[in-house]
């Protein structure tokens, strides 16, 4: 029985644990910065940066990535605005590793995606996202083991 650090363990399935660290940091910066809106007199930036704040609490809740291994399914619901969408592992292409950096120099965010091919169209969906290569690499590595794609290589 394996342990995972990202997902957790529901019957069949395999439920994404969204990340709190991110959005935590991104919400604390965006209230300070509406509480700087409003004290010089800005109160409509306030207002919008309060609610861009709202909107990302309520996208960490609904963010859902469920893998079903039985079912060969992938279910994937990205944010409030968008319905929920099921992908079956033969339309899996692959993953996909983005690094956001700071003057070409200090990593500041990394991005795991995976990508679909339906009907001739390519779907691309953020699974996670980190502050490191090793802890994406992690998240990788997981979402391999549970889509049982190593097992070819054993």
């Amino acid at each position: 029985m394996n342990t995972y650090q990202f997902y957790k363990k529901e019957g069949n399935l395999f439920i994404f644990k969204n990340q709190p660290i991110f959005s935590l940091v991104l919400v604390i910066l965006i209230c300070i910065a509406a509480g700087l809106a409003y004290k010089y007199n800005f109160p409509l930036l306030g207002l919008f940066l309060i609610v861009v704040t709202g909107l990302i609490i309520a996208n960490f809740f609904v963010k859902k990535f469920v893998i079903d291994p039985q079912q060969r399914t992938i279910t994937c619901k990205p944010s409030v605005f968008v319905a929920a969408k099921t992908y079956a592992f033969q339309d899996f292409t692959n993953f996909e590793v983005l690094t956001t950096k700071y003057f070409g120099l200090i990593t500041m965010n990394v991005f795991l995606n995976i990508h679909f091919e339906v009907n001739g169209k390519e779907q691309k969906f953020m699974i996670g996202q980190a502050f490191t290569h090793k802890a994406i690499q992690k998240m990788l590595n997981e979402t391999e083991d549970i889509m049982g794609l190593n097992e070819n290589l054993r």
